[in-house]
């Protein structure tokens, strides 16, 4: 069965990456050129090794990895939160790879004399450079230049359906309380994210505007005040929560002098890839898209 990867850990996950800069590993750490033994400390570090064909070398993943299918049979380390030094050092990596915001962790497996390998994927650049980094950091630099081929052939086509459409203007929930009638905090894509680039590439123009907040909460009030003409709620797929998507969707229609709300252009995305920011989180530019853009004919691209 697949873990619950949940939403409002990534959202702290983004604000913790959001504060922490990167450092240089120190020098007395001897690189090496083709790790044989590789620890991915994340759902899309993982994923993105799958990708370029190096999966075969990890030898440990985080609890939360169950994508592809063949990352739930490998051993696991703990979490973003609760991570195992002793059992990271127990699978003797040549290499551990990480998020930016796991810098206190890097700097213990530095000192121990474990190569690492830090990225940033709060951005579509970051996930993009990640996956290149990745490749070269493991030998499969070639199948790393494939795969960004084919997401910018994919961004590419998203860009020339939508260039000449009106721009939306949206709001995406990105976690939020559903154990209640009402809608009290929202988490909501900021202007530091993936989610953001998604939208702006997708025809949308994001309604939260501030630029201070990396994960920005917003009250009742302030979903009433930005008054978005369309509302994206990113949930992972219905097999990975228990939320009842019945009770989401009446939440959200008490904001009934919203103009989403009243053009019945509320939407809730339900995705195993819609909160891992690695290489199939390009999938959700078209899932966008098609949402903001139900006009277009959107069965001859998935023929082209």
């Amino acid at each position: 069965m697949r873990r619950f990867w949940p939403l409002i850990i990534f959202a702290a996950m983004l604000i913790i990456i959001g504060l922490v800069s990167l450092r240089e590993p120190p020098p007395q750490i001897k690189a090496v050129a083709s790790p044989e033994r590789i620890i991915s400390l994340a759902p899309s570090i993982t994923e993105t090794l799958f990708a370029i064909g190096a999966g075969d070398k990890l030898v440990a993943v985080t609890d939360y990895c169950d994508y592809p299918p063949a990352a739930r049979s490998l051993p696991t380390i703990g979490g973003y939160t609760d991570t195992s030094l002793e059992a990271i050092v127990a699978k003797k990596p040549d290499l551990v790879i990480l998020l930016q915001g796991q810098q206190q962790l890097r700097q213990q497996l530095n000192q121990l004399g474990i190569q690492t390998h830090t990225i940033d994927n709060t951005s579509l650049l970051g996930i993009q450079a990640a996956i290149a980094s990745i490749g070269q950091e493991t030998g499969h630099t070639r199948q790393a230049d494939a795969l960004l081929a084919e997401i910018e052939q994919q961004i590419a086509a998203i860009r020339a359906k939508v260039e000449s459409q009106p721009v939306i203007r949206t709001l995406v929930s990105i976690a939020h309380y559903v154990n209640s009638d009402q809608l009290e905090t929202v988490y909501v894509a900021g202007q530091h994210d993936f989610y953001n680039d998604l939208l702006k590439l997708a025809g949308g123009i994001n309604v939260y505007q501030g630029t201070k907040v990396m994960v920005p909460s917003v009250s009742e009030e302030g979903l009433i005040r930005m008054n978005p003409d369309v509302i994206i709620d990113v949930f992972p797929e219905a097999d990975d929560h228990q939320s009842d998507m019945t009770l989401v969707m009446q939440q959200w229609q008490q904001l009934d002098s919203v103009s989403a709300v009243k053009a019945g252009r509320v939407h809730i995305i339900q995705r195993d890839y819609a909160s891992v920011p690695g290489p199939r989180i390009f999938m959700l530019l078209e899932d966008f898209a098609r949402l903001l853009h139900p006009q277009l004919d959107w069965n001859e691209a998935a023929d082209d």
